[in-house]
């Protein structure tokens, strides 16, 4: 029996993870989302792709505070649009520090609104995942195993709310 059949070799995950199913700080998305007729986005970079209830779905994690998750929460629809790192970081400073609240951050970017199904996404991405929410729950302090990831993330108590959404049409240039 040939030995090198049983000898496995380590890998590092981030050299087996491409393209817009990796989630980290240097691969990060536009997640857009729309309620009437105000559209507004957010840089996301926690997350990932998985597969439940039959479905190949995104994991994202918004913040309670923010105004892009009252949008995800009326539509049940959002997207993530994966622009090029470097060519739009200026882009993810801005869009990282100002409010859609008081301000309309896709202009102000410079970036433009397209649509697929009436969802709304970044045009200039190079990648798009267009997804329907199918779950969503705000994490609570009671059900952290770590108390130092409490500390070091939560400390405002603005907790993230976790959505399972269902992928349903990927797009790319």
């Amino acid at each position: 029996m040939d030995e090198d059949l049983h000898v496995f070799q380590p890998v590092e995950l981030d050299d087996i993870l491409e393209g817009p199913f990796k989630f980290n700080d240097d691969n990060w998305a536009l997640l857009t989302a729309q309620k009437d007729d105000t559209v507004n986005t957010m840089t996301i970079s926690w997350g990932g792709v998985t597969y439940i209830w039959g479905r190949t779905c995104a994991v994202l994690y918004v913040r309670e505070s923010s105004y892009t998750r009252e949008l995800i929460d009326s539509s049940k629809r959002l997207s993530l649009s994966f622009l090029d790192r470097g060519e739009f970081a200026g882009v993810r400073d801005y869009l990282g520090s100002a409010t859609g609240r008081t301000e309309d951050k896709i202009a102000g970017s410079g970036l433009h609104v397209n649509y697929f199904e009436d969802i709304p996404f970044i045009d200039e991405a190079g990648s798009v995942i267009i997804c329907r929410v199918l779950y969503r729950q705000k994490m609570v302090e009671d059900c952290f195993m770590n108390g130092r990831v409490l500390a070091d993330h939560y400390r405002n108590e603005d907790y993230h709310y976790t959505y399972i959404a269902e992928i349903k049409r990927v797009m790319i240039r």
